[in-house]
């Protein structure tokens, strides 16, 4: 299923060595469409077949997570298998639990540019590999999974990052309807001049949204140097202040581009380590954390991995993003 892997991610399950083999060609091929770098796709090649086989072989199935943004390639291998009783063991060169060669995960770890892994004894493992196509930047890190409505090629849910600030839009609905809506937001957001307030960002936003049949929309801004995190919503965005104490933060009730009253910002403590978590309501609303320990430390992307495995909903766009300051 060809998507827009700029914010849409590619999920390809995985249950037989068969399907490793098309992941792999899906995925170069997507990835074909923003590098020629032969070099780095070869890399990507054997990341996705170690991944995929991974998959097979010790968890039975699960699903590769393709996205790409305008100058990186993130893939999530997400299992809810027997997991990993000792990670460290498991990265090992020669190290097998089922009498393979052992070289999977160690060849992973070296040939992508950004690696992690978060695995628990009989709950599943979350890989992430990821390739950098340039410098990264400095700052916000950010990982994400924005999954289709089953069946759909195309999301009503959209997200950006732009500096310290992080949106999601989920349209209406869900097809070809609430994704000119959620793309019309992510078009206005990415193009927003940063000196205006996020109340006026919501404001443009509603505007923007009039001709399309509207979404609801959350907006945040991280700003370490005053220790803070503000947020502006409105409808069913859920964001999460993930800490030394969680906070939950408050969305107003209305609909962006259709009717909405006062637009608020509201205010919370942003610590060093703290964790951002933005969700559509593809995503259930409560979220547990604790159960994964030394989830804030995590890679993003392998946040939005496990978040998303563990609480979306099945039955809608499917929207998890990660941001923290580095």
């Amino acid at each position: 299923m060809e998507v827009d892997s700029r914010v849409c991610s590619l999920v390809i399950p995985v249950g037989d060595l068969a399907h490793v083999d098309a992941a792999r060609r899906a995925i170069v091929r997507q990835a074909s469409q923003l590098t020629d770098d032969e070099e780095r796709l070869g890399k990507l090649t054997i990341v996705v077949q170690e991944l995929g086989r991974n998959l097979v072989l010790h968890a039975g199935h699960g699903q590769l997570i393709y996205r790409q943004g305008p100058d990186s390639i993130s893939l999530l291998a997400v299992d809810s298998g027997p997991g990993m009783a000792n990670v460290g063991q498991c990265l090992a060169d020669h190290y097998s639990s089922i009498g393979t060669m052992g070289v999977g995960l160690g060849s992973v770890r070296r040939l992508a540019d950004q690696f992690d892994i978060f695995s628990q004894p009989e709950q599943g493992t979350v890989v992430f590999a990821g390739f950098e196509l340039a410098p990264p930047s400095t700052g916000l890190r950010h990982g994400a999974v924005c999954v289709p409505y089953p069946g759909e090629n195309v999301a009503g849910d959209a997200w950006a990052v732009v500096g310290n600030r992080v949106m999601i839009c989920d349209g209406l609905g869900h097809g070809h309807a609430a994704s000119a809506a959620s793309t019309r937001a992510r078009e206005v957001f990415e193009e927003h001049d940063a000196r205006h307030s996020l109340e006026q960002l919501m404001d443009k936003l509603h505007r923007a949204l009039m001709p399309t049949r509207g979404g609801a929309v959350g907006i945040a801004e991280i700003k370490p140097e005053t220790r803070q995190v503000l947020y502006c919503g409105m409808g069913n965005i859920a964001g999460l202040v993930l800490g030394e104490k969680n906070r939950g933060m408050v969305s107003s009730n209305g609909t962006v581009g259709y009717r909405i009253g006062r637009i608020h910002t509201f205010s919370y403590p942003w610590d060093p380590g703290s964790v951002l978590i933005m969700t559509s309501d593809g995503i259930k609303t409560r979220l547990d954390t604790d159960s994964y320990p030394g989830l804030r430390v995590r890679h993003p992307e392998v946040i939005a991995g496990l978040l998303h495995r563990d609480f979306h909903r099945q039955n809608d766009d499917s929207t998890v993003v990660v941001a923290r300051i580095d």
